[in-house]
């Protein structure tokens, strides 16, 4: 176990050699330059790719040290604190099954290090090409899908408070207040909760 979480060097070191290596085919490919390396003592490290119209940032850090990029247009995503798209809003563009389940990969060991970089760089390689020619497309079907997440979060966090809300009511048998809280939410009730706005309706 030892010998798969030791580094042979400084991780940051280790993780900046495999990056210019398995993500290479952004310079050879798509014109890009690698304009800087940042690195944070012992916390992170950002590789930034730029190409005339797209920028390409990698990072690899802690906490939990994990791996992802971030993508976006010169001038648009890195604009109006607009932090641009990472793995999870690719995988979106994906219609293949293998990244149905795909999770943010996370790098403690050496071993892990060297198996999940490969396929950062492959799930950026087979479904951005696109999003690094700078085409529109694929950004605003990012776009979009990012504020659907969003908006369901948001209403996901309303009805949860809503319940909440609205169990204290039933507790104190408050069903004035029960019924106001619940109704606007009725189409997300289980049946367990339905049967008790019936019963505040008939308790009023």
């Amino acid at each position: 176990m030892e010998n798969e979480i030791t580094f042979p060097e400084d991780r940051f070191v280790v993780y900046e050699k495999l990056a210019k290596v398995n993500f290479a085919f952004l310079t050879e490919k798509y014109g890009f330059c690698l304009s800087n390396i940042e690195k944070i003592d012992s916390r992170y490290i950002v590789l930034r790719y730029l190409s005339e119209r797209v920028f390409v940032t990698l990072y690899y850090g802690s906490p939990s040290f994990e791996l992802d990029f971030i993508i976006g247009r010169i001038g648009i995503e890195d604009k109006h604190n607009n932090e641009g798209f990472t793995s999870g809003d690719l995988v979106f563009l994906s219609d293949n099954r293998k990244w149905a389940s795909y999770k943010l990969y996370s790098a403690h060991s050496y071993e892990n290090l060297c198996k999940c970089l490969p396929k950062l760089a492959e799930l950026l390689e087979s479904y951005g090409a696109s999003c690094l020619e700078g085409d529109a497309s694929p950004y605003e079907k990012m776009l979009f899908e990012k504020k659907r997440k969003i908006n369901q979060w948001c209403s996901e966090q309303e009805l949860k408070q809503s319940k909440k809300s609205a169990s204290i009511a039933w507790e104190n048998r408050d069903y004035s207040k029960f019924i106001e809280i619940i109704e606007p939410v009725i189409n997300a009730l289980s049946p367990s909760e339905k049967k008790k706005l019936e019963y505040a309706r008939k308790h009023l």
